[in-house]
């Protein structure tokens, strides 16, 4: 055979071949799907129930749901991020499957034991719901059950620190707000040897005196013999200060007029949250919440009962002494170590929307020139002072009450 006859044999070969492969493609995708046997009478996918049967009305596909596996379980989340106090409504609301592991013992499962309570604390997006996060009241927000460890940020600890007019922003601080403390350090110089504060003390004695002292027998700093009872003069001078000479060329002992002068710094913490103004007051008991049952009234004839004596007059409440905060552990321990050192620490309140950390610079006498471009003026011989040039005196004159007249 020639070439061209085998190349026309190979080509009817392979249009049968692919004829082959269509027809067994096609014929595969008209089979219908493959039926599940029914077990313990459930109906497989599709099948027609009648009625009566598991419960399905006529006509209706009995649809089986996958089940749910043992480790997972339906919670509620928070769509959005709320506020401390707001009331819950169900558009903020899902359900979502976590893992069981994951998920503490108290979560909510449904969303009808959120909708109308109130958040304890501030709920983020995507936040598992918990029994503890929601109270019923809202005027119980921080004192139910929990008290103020309610509210408490995680990863934060609190404790407290005294308060007082300044310190407190005028008491306009309340449960729920943030502030910065703001604490000034005093550093002094100290003796690295002695670790106390400089200057040190000290005393000099004059070489006539110590001289007369040996010859007395007098005991002195360099060794000397018994006390033989004659008095010896020792001439000591503070140590405080130098001496340098003056212009007169006489030598001097100069030394300050004042104590040692502190360098000030100044730290600044920042969004520490208040917990608690004031001393915490638990809850009342059940007992207490008890309404007092009314009198019956009195019959015809019967004395009216002699009324109690008059309750005294509710006292003034104090100023709260004490203000609660929660920072985290390392400005906790900070902010410790300032007072018991003496630091007297000063709040600054923060606006409700404000949770930004601020930058800050150290306060000083350098800082104060840099920032408002102070020159130091050059020493000059003379002043201008109205204390002592005779200015006009301005302390004010307390008015004299004029006599009554006579016969009043």
């Amino acid at each position: 055979m020639s070439r061209r006859t085998i190349a026309i044999i190979i080509f009817i070969i392979g249009i049968l071949m692919l004829a082959v492969v269509a027809v067994v493609f096609i014929t595969s995708q008209n089979q219908p799907p493959e039926q599940v046997a029914p077990v313990d009478g459930t109906a497989a996918p599709g099948e027609e129930v009648s009625p009566g049967e598991g419960g399905a009305g006529a006509g209706e596909a009995a649809a089986t749901l996958p089940p749910t596996p043992s480790n997972v379980v339906e919670v509620v989340v928070s769509l959005q991020t709320v506020p401390r106090g707001y009331r819950m409504t169900e558009d903020i609301l899902t359900t979502e499957f976590r893992d069981a592991a994951t998920v503490s013992l108290n979560v909510i499962t449904d969303i009808n034991d959120v909708v109308g309570k109130y958040a304890r604390d501030d709920i983020f997006q995507g936040e598992t719901l918990t029994i503890s996060d929601l109270v019923e009241d809202v005027t119980a927000v921080s004192s139910e059950e929990f008290g103020p460890s309610s509210i408490i940020p995680p990863g934060f600890v609190a404790q407290a620190i005294p308060l007082n007019d300044l310190s407190s922003v005028a008491y306009g601080i309340s449960e729920g707000d943030y502030v910065d403390i703001m604490l000034i350090f005093s550093l002094y110089q100290i003796d690295q040897e002695f670790q106390t504060l400089l200057p040190n003390d000290a005393a000099f004695y004059l070489e006539e005196g110590i001289q007369a002292a040996d010859q007395s027998g007098v005991a002195t700093p360099t060794g000397g013999e018994e006390d033989t009872g004659a008095a010896a003069i020792i001439y000591g001078i503070v140590g405080f200060g130098r001496f340098e000479e003056l212009a007169t060329g006489d030598l001097a002992h100069v030394g300050p007029n004042e104590a040692q002068r502190p360098v000030f710094i100044g730290v600044l913490i920042q969004n520490a949250k208040v917990i608690q103004v004031g001393k915490y007051s638990p809850p009342p008991s059940a007992e207490a919440l008890i309404p007092t049952a009314t009198p019956e009234p009195l019959g015809e004839g019967e004395p009216t009962p002699t009324p109690a004596p008059g309750a005294f007059p509710t006292a003034t409440p104090e100023p709260p002494k004490v203000v609660l905060l929660a920072m985290q552990p390392q400005q906790q321990l900070l902010l410790r170590y300032a007072i018991e050192v003496g630091v007297k620490p000063n709040l600054a309140l923060r606006n409700v929307d404000d949770g930004q950390l601020y930058a800050v610079d150290n306060v000083d006498l350098e800082f104060f020139l840099q920032r408002f471009n102070i020159d130091l003026p050059p020493d000059l011989g003379f002043t201008v002072d109205t204390q002592k040039s005779g200015g006009v005196d301005t302390t004010p004159v307390t008015p004299t009450p004029e006599p009554a007249p006579e016969g009043e």
